[in-house]
């Protein structure tokens, strides 16, 4: 008996690499002591059926071997329940163990070996809904969270017609509400959704970014002309008119960008020429000027965005009414485009001689780490280190606080104190001192570890039980914080600390649940390089919709496969006029750009567009909705005229229209229709079971 529960099975788990030329690897031993249980006589007074016992071969002491071999077993032999200990043999098997067990959806028990009547549960939490909203929230989701917070369903909606550059479907929301008097105009639509979508890197987020170019140019401009030289001033107006008028957007204007960039001399300080001369930002353009930056496989971690997109972004959250709206319902935003902070939990042992060299590597092992994660955010933060000491090892993580502090000036570095206890206690020790800390303000700058873009738990071979506490801890903030969380291990080769592992397998503990939710409402959106990102940062469960959504990508907006020209084309462009018209039937301006899009250039190339478009009204008519959107060429002067805001029934329409007007409907045009409810389906249920 152990823990007031019957014991049906052991496993031991032992190793098999070597440990010297005259000792028996840990796995001869637990053989070993299998022979021992299953013996007449038992083992310290305990026998067990031989068939009840198992000894399963681990290829090293890691996390990830210990996970993968047992999972493998699992799976072959699965339980109604685990019970891991600790406090005997390597941590990091009884820690592998444990991610074995929320791999193969297990429930498990850890209990320390000196005290097995006091079990822990790593559960998920016991309201996982309450911490839906947050990430909803941080995500700027609006049109999911006006569906889980019907009170303030108005203000979600009027941010989600902001956030798809709809000024028409804003103005009408906002109608009568004076605190967005002058924030539905097209601009002003296209300014928040550029910074609040940018970094995913959709489809329609290129077109935004191609009409946000040429008119945030403009404005920089006509702010400073006055005081700018006549050679620039010369040059940059010759650049806003060809971007006013988007001619040879092959190339061409990128070209011209570059030209113009080498040629201004002067003024090197003023907004719009640190604009043109911004590469990063230059280099965006020209990926979305060709119309294809959509059809390149998607990075997982886009990287920080190019300094004037983050300036004027900076700038604009600061102006955003939306925060102090927000703040009226009880819940702070998060900056738009993140903190860029990554935090890091680790665990102080014991002090002891000539232990400073190691810490100082150990810390630059740990830092290494958090820098390169760092570069996968949209902006560069901090690395904020928390490190979590008992009253014997305190003096020992103040020092390495001191030298960390002392070395690095971009480090954020404290002491946790009083960690002690059992893992509870840990647990709540850890979340408390983390929650005293800054305050969130909804804006960038305000230190508060909530808007941390990132928790990654460094495990050591320090107690167990302060380990798993502080595993509980990271699982208890990132669901505050709405944000991934990754275990990585320390360990030494030879005399040199390292860190291994780093997979998302705690999202099993509650973030599966919230990135299936936020998937959902991206897959419903037709994000679907947004919703990959959701379901690559889950555990393998999450993970296991991946190819489905990723065939699902490809179906609607990947190029053509080599299909001859006719019937098979026109039946993967119908599919996609069909499925497009069946999520945004109601929004024209997205739905035609959207259609544009996925017909053109990955389906019919430019050559081949117009003859496509000339004979057939209904193409021609989303063409030119789609260059009068936001999206398209709503900002340019040329295509300035009176917009009239046209009702979801008459784009529906007319995508139905184009869908005979390229020889269907057919039997076969609602097979990319069937394909989202399926993907939406598993991601449903994912989210249901989390419940």
């Amino acid at each position: 008996m152990a823990a007031g529960l019957r014991i049906t099975g052991i496993v031991l788990l032992g190793t098999t690499n070597s440990r010297g030329a005259h000792l028996a690897t840990f796995a001869a031993c637990a053989a070993e002591i299998k022979a021992g249980l299953t013996s007449d006589d038992g083992l310290c007074g305990a026998r067990f059926p031989s068939s009840t016992v198992s000894v399963v071969e681990v290829a090293g002491p890691t996390i990830h071997d210990t996970s993968a071999a047992l999972c493998d077993w699992l799976d072959q032999n699965p339980a109604s329940e685990l019970l891991v200990t600790c406090g005997s043999g390597a941590f990091s098997l009884s820690v592998g163990a444990v991610c074995a067990a929320l791999e193969t959806h297990h429930p498990v028990r850890i209990f320390h070996i000196d005290a097995p009547t006091e079990p822990y549960t790593l559960n998920q939490p016991a309201d996982p809904d309450s911490h839906l909203k947050s990430w909803l929230l941080r995500h700027r989701f609006w049109d999911a969270l006006s569906d889980v917070d019907p009170v303030n369903a108005p203000l979600w909606q009027i941010l989600a017609a902001r956030q798809a550059a709809d000024p028409g479907l804003m103005k009408h929301l906002a109608a009568g509400q004076p605190e967005w008097s002058g924030s539905a105009g097209t601009w002003a639509t296209v300014q928040a959704a550029v910074s609040e979508r940018f970094g995913r890197g959709e489809a329609a987020d290129y077109g935004l970014l191609r009409a946000w170019y040429g008119e945030q140019l403009r404005r920089f401009f006509d702010a400073e002309k006055a005081t700018l030289a006549p050679a620039t001033r010369r040059e940059v107006e010759r650049l806003i008119d060809a971007l006013g008028t988007r001619v040879a957007e092959d190339g061409g204007l990128s070209a011209l960008i570059r030209q113009i960039a080498r040629s201004i001399n002067e003024d090197l300080d003023s907004a719009c020429v640190r604009m043109i001369r911004d590469s990063a930002l230059t280099e965006l353009y020209t990926a979305a000027a060709t119309h294809r930056a959509h059809l390149k496989p998607g990075q997982l971690h886009p990287g920080p965005l190019p300094p004037t997109l983050l300036t004027v972004i900076e700038r604009w959250e600061n102006g955003d009414r939306a925060n102090r709206l927000i703040a009226d319902t009880g819940q702070t935003a998060w900056p738009v485009v993140g903190s860029g902070d990554v935090l890091a939990l680790v665990g102080v042992g014991l002090d002891r001689e000539g232990v400073e060299v190691e810490d100082r590597h150990t810390a630059e092992v740990i830092l290494t780490e958090l820098w390169k994660r760092r570069e996968r955010f949209l902006r560069r933060g901090m690395a904020r280190i928390r490190l979590l000491a008992s009253p014997e090892s305190l003096d020992r993580a103040r020092r390495i606080a001191r030298k960390i502090t002392m070395t690095y000036a971009d480090v954020d570095v404290r002491v946790v104190e009083g960690v002690q206890g059992g893992v509870d206690r840990v647990r709540d020790t850890v979340v408390d001192a983390m929650r005293a800390e800054a305050q969130p303000t909804g804006r960038t700058g305000s230190g508060s570890l909530r808007d941390v873009d990132e928790i990654v738990l460094f495990l050591n071979p320090g107690p167990p039980l302060t380990n798993y506490g502080m595993i509980a801890a990271g699982v208890a903030w990132s669901l505050t914080a709405a944000c991934p969380l990754s275990m990585m291990e320390l360990t030494r080769v030879g005399s040199s600390p390292q860190v291994r592992g780093g997979r998302p397998v705690l999202a099993r503990l509650g973030a599966d649940r919230m990135l299936a939710q936020l998937a959902v409402s991206a897959v419903k959106r037709l994000d679907l390089r947004t919703a990959r990102r959701l379901l690559e940062r889950g555990s393998a469960q999450l993970r296991s919709v991946l190819p489905a959504l990723e065939s699902l990508e490809v179906n609607l907006y990947g190029a053509c496969p080599r299909i001859p020209r006719g019937p098979d084309e026109f039946a993967l462009a119908r599919q996609r006029l069909l499925l497009i018209a069946h999520v945004h039937g109601d929004q024209p301006d997205l739905a035609a750009y959207l259609a544009v899009t996925a017909l053109r250039p990955a389906l019919f190339p430019w050559s081949r567009w117009e003859e496509i478009r000339e004979p057939r009204p209904a193409i021609d008519k989303l063409s030119l909705r789609a260059n009068r959107s936001a999206h398209g060429h709503g900002l340019d002067r040329r295509w300035r005229a009176p917009r009239r805001r046209g009702g979801g029934g008459e784009i529906h329409e007319l995508l139905l229209q184009a869908v005979r007007e390229l020889k269907g409907p057919s039997k076969t045009d609602t097979e990319l229709i069937m394909k989202y409810k399926s993907v939406t389906k598993a991601l449903e249920f994912i989210f249901q079971e989390g419940g």
